[in-house]
């Protein structure tokens, strides 16, 4: 059930205007030359709904960045790679990158990665939130910056990595664009993210289901109360190839709602994605939910109804995820 405010401070945090709780406890490491010296507003987080956010930009992005976050990016990174089949992504990037940027980063554990199998590249993490730790790669860098803003980091990357930003960019085409622009010659380009419509093979999934509930209320929550585009990938291989992209190609696998597949692999990808997912749902609850104007009975009976379909193996739902990769013309 979402609540409606802040609660009590919790121990070291302190009250802020309005009646938010700011916190400094985290210490990341991030890069300061891009921005001289941090302010205490970037580093800072608030405490609202009983969940912490970033202050740098406030209110820009709605999730969370708590510990509960931390558990379901951390988990989700795990069955995206277990997708891969133990790979991080999909475009021919070869084996010698020299600059790699990955954008709304996170926690970090995809940059993190791909500087310990590319120790020579440079790895640079760009994110709202400072919530990176503190031991990384020595060729691993985090910025604390708004992707969509005018890039202060360098240019000339080999290669940008995006995973599901549909929640967290409002233009989509001015993001590729500048991307395009600091990639080098013959960059490639990669997003990874869901599309918001869930389906069956066996047609088991009735249209009246509380994943398609969810996901048509999560599409108008992000387009109408932040600007967000949920559904972006659907049209994005020819969006990429009209930002002056070649070479786009895509593949589409599919993440089933629980443990229902036969297969043990796509059964146990469903069951990290039922945790995921679930924990996404909350998240939208406790905040974005709320801010949209729900009531409380309402959002209860919603998470209550996809809480009971998440165990319900008679329906055998799952969710398209897409794999988007494009390369820069090389002259």
């Amino acid at each position: 059930m979402a609540d409606e405010g802040p609660t009590e401070s919790p121990p070291g945090r302190t009250r802020a205007e309005g009646g938010r709780e700011v916190t400094s406890d985290y210490e990341p490491s991030v890069d300061e030359s891009a921005f001289g010296s941090l302010s205490s507003s970037i580093k800072d987080h608030v405490w609202e709904y009983g969940r912490r956010y970033h202050t740098f930009r406030y209110g820009r992005y709605p999730m969370p960045n708590d510990e509960e976050e931390y558990k379901r990016e951390s988990l989700r990174h795990i069955m995206l790679k277990e997708v891969l089949g133990g790979e991080l992504y999909l475009s021919p990037i070869g084996d010698n990158p020299q600059k790699i940027i990955d954008l709304g980063t996170g926690f970090g554990d995809w940059a993190i990665e791909v500087g310990e199998k590319f120790p020579s590249a440079k790895v640079v993490g760009v994110d709202l939130s400072p919530i990176q730790p503190v031991w990384i790669p020595a060729n691993v860098e985090f910025l604390v910056d708004d992707i969509e803003d005018e890039w202060v980091h360098a240019s000339d990357f080999d290669f940008a990595h995006l995973r599901c930003i549909g929640n967290s960019v409002r233009d989509n085409g001015k993001l590729a664009r500048t991307i395009f622009q600091n990639l080098k010659p013959g960059g490639w380009i990669e997003i990874q993210d869901i599309s918001p419509k869930p389906a069956s093979d066996d047609d088991t999934l009735p249209s009246d289901h509380p994943f398609h509930d969810f996901y048509k209320l999560s599409i108008e929550v992000f387009k109408t109360q932040y600007g967000f585009n949920l559904s972006y990938v659907q049209t994005l291989p020819e969006d990429l190839e009209s930002w002056g992209f070649i070479n786009v190609q895509s593949r589409i696998y599919h993440l089933p709602f629980g443990e229902w597949p036969k297969d043990p692999e796509l059964r146990a990808i469903g069951g990290c994605f039922r945790e995921v997912f679930l924990s996404f749902a909350n998240a939208m609850a406790t905040r974005p939910f709320v801010e949209f104007g729900m009531d409380r009975g309402e959002i209860h009976d919603l998470m209550t109804a996809l809480k009971e379909a998440l165990f319900d193996k008679r329906v055998h739902a799952s969710l398209p995820m897409h794999y988007i990769w494009a390369q820069k013309p090389p002259t």
